[in-house]
């Protein structure tokens, strides 16, 4: 084999390795979120309800969106549903 080969093996190698790692950390990541999830402290439909009336009144949609998501943990759909029901 020449030094070519070594150094395209070698790469592959390397290649393979990393892939391997990231797939392991997505997977630990994942099961960090669940977990995450199973942890968080529940609150009532009402509170939610309420707390995100406050923040609409004061931040306005966007930003209670935003809101709903990084504190509240819902989805993107879900924290504008919530927000266009209560506008209405």
């Amino acid at each position: 084999m020449n030094t070519e080969s070594i150094l395209i093996l070698a790469l592959a190698l390397a290649s393979v390795g990393f892939l391997l790692l990231i797939l392991g950390q997505a997977k630990q990541i994942r099961v960090l979120k669940e977990e995450n999830q199973r942890l968080r402290p529940v609150e009532s439909q009402d509170e939610l309800i309420a707390d995100a009336q406050e923040k609409l009144k004061t931040l306005g949609v966007v930003k209670t969106v935003k809101y709903l998501r990084e504190y509240k943990g819902m989805s993107m759909v879900d924290a504008k549903r919530l927000v266009d029901t209560i506008k209405e």
